[in-house]
């Protein structure tokens, strides 16, 4: 486990009479451990920003970086640098690694994120955190898991076999990029499992939803997302 005090300037410009002392504090920790066992994915980093002036719970923000399920890393640079900046803007924020599918097929990878926020729920009198305003931001495959972790708490079949079970997997919001909503290829034996996808679940219980989608992506398709998101909205989703 690696601990490392960084500092860096405030994300805004020097003003005429403004201090030029303001630059602010963050600790980061790697490679915690969110579940014992023998997996090396059950591994997060959290960036601690400076305690307020007067204490009080912060808020937090759980990343889960993409890869297809099968590959990416949360030292890749885009999501260091996403947990640093989110640090040094007030979050408490960790970023979470999950089992690829080539170690334990799915749902496992769902399983993890979503243990992954049970335990920061668990350890949220130590980090300061306010339970009641955890947010999840992924990208791509990270995006599919951090839509399950907002539409899912609810289906008990996903929590997995890890630890802190005596706290919910419910967040107070997703933000999703180029979000896999579902398989596009019925021939795919993950098709079969509407329950391991966003488009399995309707309604107003699921948390609320930024999904941002580019309309060339060949990839995900924008007429999937599209689909998602009026079955949602028809369903009473706050999107």
């Amino acid at each position: 486990m690696l601990v490392a005090l960084l500092a860096a300037a405030p994300f805004v410009q020097a003003q005429p009479g403004m201090s030029q002392s303001t630059e602010k504090k963050i600790t980061v920790t790697s490679d915690i451990r969110y579940r014992d066992g023998q997996s090396q994915a059950w591994l997060l980093d959290l960036a601690e920003p400076e305690q307020l002036p007067g204490g009080g719970l912060r808020p937090a923000i759980v990343i889960v970086h993409g890869g297809g399920w099968a590959f990416g890393s949360k030292s890749d640079q885009v999501y260091r640098d996403l947990l640093i900046s989110y640090a040094l803007q007030g979050y408490v924020t960790i970023s979470v690694e999950y089992r690829f599918v080539q170690e334990a097929p799915l749902p496992a990878c769902i399983e993890d994120v979503k243990c992954a926020v049970r335990w920061l729920k668990a350890h949220a009198d130590k980090y300061q955190v306010d339970p009641e305003r955890i947010g999840v931001y992924g990208h791509s495959a990270g995006a599919h898991l951090s839509l399950m972790i907002g539409v899912s708490s609810d289906n008990k079949d996903l929590e997995g076999d890890g630890p802190w079970k005596e706290y919910s997997s419910r967040v107070a919001c997703v933000a999703a990029g180029s979000p896999p909503t579902e398989i596009g290829n019925p021939a795919s034996p993950w098709s079969e499992h509407p329950e391991w996808w966003p488009i399995g679940y309707f309604g107003k219980t699921t948390s609320p939803m930024l999904l941002l989608q580019g309309i060339d992506d060949d990839v995900v398709k924008v007429n999937l997302t599209d689909d998602f998101v009026n079955k949602m909205v028809a369903a009473g989703a706050d999107l």
